[in-house]
C-alpha cells in the first residue's frame, strides 16, 4: 500500500492499539510512554483516533504495539509495512504469525494459582474461563495440569453443558448465572475456584452473594491480573495474581526499537512470569480440618516478617513442638519452618517486583538479620538472587 510522505520533523510515529478501559492496558501504556520518553523520537498515536487510517499510511508512522488479536496485528503489520509487537494475548498458537510478542508468560499464572490454593489445604477445585479467548484458556488448562501433577483433579465450567438444578433458581438473572450456581451447588466444599480475570472473579463472587454462599469459607475465588479497582469493588475483595503489565510495556517498546534498528523479529515470545498473589478476603481461609494448623498458620502470616522461630508458633497455639511438627506434616505436607519461609519468600518477591525498596531496608523487615542472610534464603527458594529478580520487573 502507498504511503503518504510528510515533511520530515525527525519523529517516528508509533500507533498505539491497546484499550484504555481496563486496568491493564492503561499500565501496558504507561510502560511504553515509560520506554519512550524522553529520549526517543516517538509520537505515540492512539488507533481509535479519528485519523486513524491517514496515520496508518503516514511514512512516518514506523510501528505498532497492538492489543487485537495476534492475527489482526500481524494482518495490518503486512498491509501498511509497519514493524509490530504484539501484546496482552498470546498463546502458542501465535507462533505461527512470526509476530513478536510480549506477555505475561500463562502457564506461570496458572501454576501460581494451583499453588496458592494448596498451599492453603484445598483438595476440591474449580476453574471458570473465557471459552472464545485462547490466552486466557491457556491459564486455565496450566491451572488444572498444576493440579493434576499434584494428583488432584479440578471441575472446569463448561458452557455447552447443561448443569442440573440445586436449589432454588436465580431470580430475573442471564441463563450462564444460573448455570455458574448450579455448577457450584453441585461441587464439595470447601471448593477452590480459579477464574483467569478480574472480570469473571468478580462475576463469580457476585453468584456467591446473591445465592448464600459464603466466600472465602465456602468457595475461595483467585483470579489473576489483579485489578485493583475490580478487586476493591468486590465483596469480599478479591484475591488476584498479580502480573506486571506495566513491564510488558516496556519491554515491548524495546524490542519493537530494536527491530526499528535492523535487528530480527525473535521468533521466541518475551514470557514475563506473574509477580505473586496479591491475598484478599476472597481466599483469606484455610481449607484444613485441624484447627491448631489453621491458627498455627495464620500466626505465622501475621507474623512471619518479625523472624518468628517454630517455638513461637508452636507456643502461641498451646501445642508442643513435635506435636506441631507432626501435624504440619499430616495436613500441608511441610514443616512449620518451610512455612515461615515460604511466607517470607512470598513477601520479598512482592517487594522486589512493585517497589524500589533497597535490600539493606528490605533485611529486617522481611524477619532477616542481614542482608546475606537474605539473599541466600531466597536464591535457594526461587533459584535467583533478589537482583535478578528484580530485574525482570523494573529494566530501566
Amino acid at each position: 500500500m502507498s504511503r503518504k510522505k510528510k515533511p520530515d520533523k525527525g519523529a517516528k510515529i508509533i500507533m498505539v492499539d491497546i484499550p484504555w478501559d481496563f486496568h491493564f492496558g492503561r499500565q501496558v501504556q504507561r510502560g511504553i510512554s515509560r520506554y519512550a520518553w524522553p529520549s526517543r523520537p516517538w509520537v505515540l498515536h492512539q488507533v481509535w483516533q479519528q485519523d486513524f487510517i491517514e496515520r496508518m499510511q503516514d511514512a512516518d508512522t514506523v510501528g505498532i504495539i497492538s492489543m487485537r488479536r495476534p492475527e489482526d496485528c500481524a494482518a495490518d503489520a503486512g498491509r501498511y509495512g509497519l514493524a509490530a509487537v504484539g501484546v496482552g494475548k498470546w498463546s502458542p498458537e501465535c507462533k505461527a504469525l512470526g509476530l513478536a510478542y510480549v506477555d505475561i508468560d500463562p502457564k506461570a499464572i496458572g501454576e501460581a494459582a494451583a499453588e496458592h490454593f494448596i498451599e492453603r489445604g484445598f483438595r476440591n477445585f474449580g476453574m471458570f474461563a473465557h471459552d472464545e479467548h485462547l490466552h486466557s484458556r491457556h491459564r486455565g488448562e496450566a491451572f488444572v495440569a498444576a493440579l493434576r501433577r499434584k494428583k488432584l483433579t479440578c471441575d472446569v465450567f463448561d458452557r455447552g453443558r447443561e448443569y442440573p438444578p440445586h436449589g432454588e433458581p436465580l431470580p430475573a438473572v442471564s441463563d450462564d448465572a444460573e448455570q455458574i450456581r448450579r455448577w457450584l451447588a453441585g461441587l464439595p466444599k470447601p471448593l477452590g475456584v480459579f477464574c483467569i480475570d478480574d472480570s469473571m472473579g468478580l462475576w463469580v463472587c457476585e453468584v456467591c452473594r446473591r445465592t448464600g454462599v459464603h466466600v472465602p469459607e465456602e468457595v475461595a475465588v483467585l483470579s489473576a491480573d489483579d485489578d485493583d479497582m475490580i478487586c476493591s469493588i468486590v465483596y469480599p475483595h478479591l484475591s488476584s495474581v498479580a502480573v506486571p503489565a506495566e513491564q510488558v510495556g516496556f519491554e515491548a517498546a524495546g524490542l519493537l526499537d530494536a527491530m526499528l534498528s535492523g535487528r530480527k523479529a525473535p521468533k521466541r515470545p518475551i514470557l514475563l512470569p506473574p509477580m505473586g498473589v496479591a491475598t484478599r478476603h476472597s481466599t483469606d481461609v484455610m481449607a484444613i480440618e485441624d484447627t491448631f494448623v489453621v491458627e498455627a498458620v495464620r500466626f505465622i502470616r501475621e507474623n512471619a516478617q518479625r523472624g518468628i522461630r517454630v517455638e513461637e508458633v508452636a507456643a502461641a497455639v498451646s501445642m508442643s513442638r513435635r506435636a506441631l511438627e507432626r501435624r504440619f506434616r499430616k495436613f500441608i505436607g511441610r514443616s512449620p519452618f518451610a512455612e515461615i519461609r515460604r511466607v517470607q519468600i512470598e513477601n520479598i518477591k512482592m517487594i522486589l517486583a512493585r517497589t524500589d525498596r533497597t535490600l539493606e531496608a528490605m533485611a529486617p523487615e522481611c524477619g532477616f538479620e542481614s542482608v546475606m542472610c537474605m539473599s541466600l534464603a531466597f536464591k535457594k527458594a526461587v533459584g535467583t538472587s533478589p537482583g535478578a529478580y528484580r530485574k525482570q520487573f523494573q529494566k530501566h
